[in-house]
């Protein structure tokens, strides 16, 4: 429905790059969006809006997926990954800031919102090396990431610490 991978395919491109990273040594970031305030934006609009709005969040999203390794994917519901092997942490800043411009970008009405008059997102990012950790500490890392910037206001970017760590770095909420 929304013209990005699925959770499945994107669980095994998570294992496959993390198994190439653990060989490599290259990092391996995970940008988790998460459309804010969205089942208010489904009671207000219906359905077929909200779907509508899924797609052109997910495919804003897989702009962002400018190599051949990188891949956008539904995580689920209205949450969207964007998985980046071989991205170190300031160009991963830089893509994830760019999804969250995008996403603003697009102007999609959302009269439910409490936190702008536009569809935005919250979003959390991690970048890790296979040589310590699982993938799911990398998942793990990105979702506290994001559910910080929740707690923050929304509409926002949160990074979690290189170790595992709180956010080493936070982009305050931000406006287009």
């Amino acid at each position: 429905m929304t013209g990005v991978s699925n959770r499945r395919v994107f669980d095994i491109a998570l294992e496959r790059e993390w198994a190439h990273s653990g060989r490599s040594g290259d990092p391996l970031a995970l940008i988790l969006c998460d459309i804010d305030h969205f089942k208010g934006y489904n009671d207000a609009l219906g359905h077929v809006a909200g779907d509508d709005c899924l797609r052109r969040v997910a495919q804003e999203v897989a702009r962002h997926a400018r190599r051949a390794q990188d891949l956008a994917a539904r995580y689920g519901g209205e949450e969207f990954v964007l998985l980046l092997p071989g991205c170190a942490s300031t160009d991963a800043l830089g893509i994830g800031e760019g999804v969250w411009r995008g996403v603003c970008a697009l102007g999609v009405e959302h009269p439910a919102s409490a936190t702008a008059p536009h569809v935005t997102v919250s979003v959390g990012l991690a970048v890790r090396n296979a040589s310590h950790q699982s993938p799911q500490d990398l998942i793990r890392a990105a979702d506290e990431a994001l559910y910080r910037a929740k707690r923050s206001g929304r509409n926002r970017l949160e990074v979690a610490d290189d170790n595992g760590g709180r956010a080493a770095a936070q982009t305050p909420a931000m406006s287009p």
